[in-house]
């Protein structure tokens, strides 16, 4: 029905066939379609702009369709914008899947259905030369192959229709009728290719090295990169022409004037691909492809595919093509991956009982050549499927194409108890921190998991600013590594007060025991030296935050609240049961490094492994906990987790029993009185080296400050337990080592006996 409707453009003319949205309709923009009056003219719908329908970033005025598209028809429809998209979510692994034809695997590996691959033109590959240009490899395995291809006589200009919907479906955008031929072919295939100006490239030659230190490579995106000697590089005879596997270069770039191409199609590292994306922050399809790996196999089908994409859309023809590649990927001397794995094995590691038919139709779908051979089965993986390497990838293979669903619910059997094996590396370690875990647990803490990232704004909180910075966070929440556990579990310990709304004051017993990161002595900045080793050092640190309550309110519970002797117990009995020997406290006014400003320096003491600080444990500092708003006093402690396990008991050596002597111990207590600055441990330690070989134990058992004791004075009491393995003892030796107690504590401490 003719519709009345008032527009203001000044492109359109009468007979004009243009885009309608009427009443009701959503525009992509967001704008919800309604009758209306302007001008006191009624407007029954809105004729559209090309912009308004979120088809191009502006526009001029309404969008104009060719004079015989059919009136009444949906504008999708017109267009062509009626396909289905589908938005695939792929893990890492699983490179080949970003393609069009890698999809179309799989869709049929399920379906049954049989496959159809796009035209591509069969090139004669000659030797390594391609039309004049000879292909020169220079980087070893690093670009193991190089395929090239010149062209001539060819036309660039727009792309039809077809070309430009089908890149603007998979969020590209048209550009020309040879990069977008090159871009086609890269979606089809997952294998990026390239188109170079034959005209701009230099000496006859291209080929592929590691770059130099320092040199620069000018991009297509108008950028200009300075490479640091890891990058691969594309070279001519005399320039750089391009960083390999992430983009190519701005000299050498086709334009409406070229005549004459040259085509690459190569494979690179995708671990060097990867770090020179990174390093440049050059974020390409291209590289996101190269990343997780081609298929080795697959060039020459490529690059037939792109030279038949080019004819059809710019003409021209083939002048010659021709390739280059190592040992590894000569395709007379390539070798073929295999995996010999018994046949009973799939049942028996899935809990399944599917056929063998069923388990080899499953294999042979996904592009595997299966031979039984006896009991044995060998599976030829295909060449585009990097992430097959071993027989628990078949196996999942076999369980996600016959369905999940047919999975049973079974307990795996053991085929022996759970050990540790003495040959791993770093089991006995790895068993020492799961016996400190199992004990902590057993003390009544509950382990924390945090992550080993954390916040640079968080950390400066706690005073840590020199905290290793993470080139790629995933959030700004995780942009460095951790130096210390402490902030993770203050931040758990928030948490647990803000989200607690019993009536019960909430008791906080957490722990961690896991590495840290700081960076290694003598290092100026973190660097990586090879794949596996960085100037980062790595430390195992144990922290434990304690508050609350000591025990569950009940009737006959006491009421009190933790305090630095229950953290204390916590620490002591965890040495002790670990076998730690040497380990002492110090406070703070004692300290060679003056504490940790984490803590509060009168309430807080530092550890002593052998002569190494070991770690700190007390109140948190009452400036944080203000700054913080802690609702609780926040008992924390820290410990370097290496230092203490040296000095244990061997994880392998059972704790050893001693029995009790046979023969009576005899007491002596001491009233002594000493400056408030003397330490327990001073005291003690004096009393035991002095008494040898018959004072065992020494121990303070009551501190008295007030009248008649004068200011600055303390008066302790010790007692010192003297005893013989083999004999009794009598009055005067034990009167005799008495007597040198007291004269070394007068001596070293000026201590008085009251």
């Amino acid at each position: 029905e003719p519709l009345e409707i008032v527009c203001g453009a000044q492109n359109m003319k009468a007979g004009d066939i243009v885009a309608l949205a009427q009443v009701g309709a959503n525009l992509p923009n967001g704008m919800k379609i309604a009758a209306g009056k302007i001008r006191g003219v009624v407007s029954n719908g809105m004729l559209c702009s090309e912009s308004e329908l979120k088809l191009a970033d502006s526009s001029e005025g309404i969008l104009i369709l060719p004079p015989s598209t059919p009136l009444g028809r949906p504008l999708a429809e017109i267009l062509g914008r009626n396909d289905s998209i589908f938005h695939l979510k792929l893990t890492a692994n699983r490179g080949d899947c970003l393609s069009q034809w890698g999809i179309a695997r799989e869709v049929a590996s399920h379906t049954g259905k049989p496959l159809r691959a796009p035209k591509a033109a069969e090139l004669d590959f000659k030797g390594a030369t391609a039309g004049g240009i000879a292909i020169d490899l220079q980087a070893e395995d690093l670009a193991p192959q190089f395929y090239g291809c010149v062209m001539e006589g060819v036309k660039i200009g727009p792309s039809p229709e077809w070309v430009k919907t089908k890149l603007e479906s998979m969020g590209s955008r048209s550009i020309n009728s040879v990069v977008d031929a090159t871009n086609l072919v890269m979606f089809e295939f997952g294998h990026p290719v390239h188109a170079y100006d034959l005209a701009l490239l230099e000496g006859a030659r291209i080929g592929v090295r590691l770059a130099n230190a320092g040199e620069k490579v000018p991009l297509l995106d108008e950028t200009e990169v300075t490479c640091d000697g890891s990058e691969l590089v594309i070279v001519d005879g005399k320039k750089t022409v391009g960083l390999a596997g992430v983009m190519g270069g701005g000299n050498t770039s086709v334009s409406d004037k070229t005549t004459r191409l040259f085509l690459e199609c190569a494979e690179f590292h995708p671990g060097r691909v990867r770090k020179a994306s990174s390093r440049h922050v050059k974020k390409t399809d291209a590289a996101h492809r190269f990343e997780r790996g081609v298929d080795p196999r697959g060039l020459p089908r490529v690059m037939g595919r792109l030279a038949q994409l080019i004819q059809e859309l710019s003409g021209g023809k083939i002048v010659g093509a021709g390739a280059a590649f190592r040992p590894s990927r000569d395709p007379k001397l390539a070798k073929t991956r295999e995996v010999l794995v018994e046949g009973a094995y799939f049942n028996r590691f899935l809990g399944t009982t599917f056929t063998t038919e069923e388990q080899k139709g499953a294999l042979e779908a996904h592009g595997c050549a299966v031979k039984v051979e006896g009991a044995q089965w060998r599976v030829t993986i295909p060449s585009y499927r990097n992430d097959l390497q071993i027989r628990e990838d078949l196996a999942e293979e076999i369980a996600r194409t016959l369905g999940y669903d047919r999975l049973p619910a079974t307990v795996p059997p053991l085929t022996g108890a759970p050990r540790y094996l003495a040959e791993d590396l770093g089991c006995a370690f790895a068993k020492g921190v799961d016996r400190a875990k199992d004990l902590l647990a057993s003390q009544g803490l509950c382990e924390a998991v945090n992550l080993g990232f954390g916040s640079s704004a968080w950390l400066k909180t706690f005073g840590f600013t020199q905290a290793l910075k993470v080139v790629n966070p995933l959030t700004e929440d995780h942009d460095c590594l951790v130096p210390s556990l402490l902030p993770g579990l203050i931040r758990n310990a928030l948490d647990n007060w803000r989200h607690h709304f019993s009536s019960d004051t909430l008791a906080i017993r957490l722990f961690e025991l896991r590495p840290t990161f700081s960076m290694a002595a003598g290092a100026d900045a973190v660097r990586a030296d090879g794949e596996m080793k960085t100037t980062a050092m790595e430390s195992w640190k144990l922290a434990i935050a304690l508050s609350g309550p000591r025990y569950a309110s009940a009737l006959r519970s006491e009421r009190g609240e933790v305090d630095f002797y229950d953290l204390k117990a916590q620490v002591e009995g965890l040495l002790a049961s670990i076998g730690a020997r040497g380990v002492r406290f110090i406070p703070f006014s004692q300290s060679r490094t003056g504490g940790s400003p984490l803590f509060h320096p009168g309430q807080s003491v530092e550890v002593l492994a052998g002569n190494v600080v070991a770690g700190h444990f007390g109140l948190l500092h009452p400036r944080i906990s203000k700054s913080l708003k802690v609702k609780e006093r926040l008992w924390l402690a820290e410990l370097d987790w290496a230092a203490l396990a040296k000095l244990s008991r061997p994880v392998a050596e059972s704790k050893s029993f001693t029995p009790w002597g046979a023969f009576p111990v005899m007491e002596r207590d001491f009233a002594l009185l000493v400056k408030e600055d003397v330490s327990a441990e001073k005291i003690t330690q004096l009393a035991l080296k002095a008494g040898k070989p018959l004072a065992k134990v020494a121990k303070i058992f009551d501190t008295y400050r007030g009248k008649p004791v004068p200011d600055g004075m303390l008066s302790i009491a010790v007692r010192v337990v003297f005893g013989d393995d083999h004999r009794s003892l009598q009055d005067a030796e034990t009167e005799a080592a008495s007597h040198q107690i007291l004269e070394v504590w007068k001596k070293e401490l000026g201590a008085q006996l009251r």
